[in-house]
């Protein structure tokens, strides 16, 4: 019995530490946002390709923008609504 007790202890701590990843999906794209203490940039992943995106300035919502090998990565947030624009083409509503 001690231990199962032993194991259990283990496991609630082990998911206590687990890092609380977002995922935002927009369109064929499935972005994971990273957790940062960094307000000024926001640390995620598009389809398995890590990006660092800078806070940008926005009339309303946040906004971040950097940059994707070749593409300008623009991920805009107003609420509960996301959006994602590339190379400035229309924007991908975010679910």
């Amino acid at each position: 019995m001690k231990k199962i007790c032993f194991i259990l202890f283990g496991l609630i701590l082990v998911a206590g530490c687990h890092k609380d990843d977002s995922t935002i999906v927009c369109g064929k794209y499935t972005i994971n946002v990273n957790p940062t203490d960094d307000t000024n940039v926001m640390d995620i992943v598009i389809n398995d390709d890590p990006v660092i995106l800078a806070h940008a300035v926005s009339a309303s919502g946040a906004r971040y923008v950097g940059n994707l090998n070749d593409t300008v990565v623009e991920l805009w947030n107003h609420g509960r609504d996301w959006t994602l624009t590339l190379n400035d083409e229309e924007p991908i509503p975010c679910k």
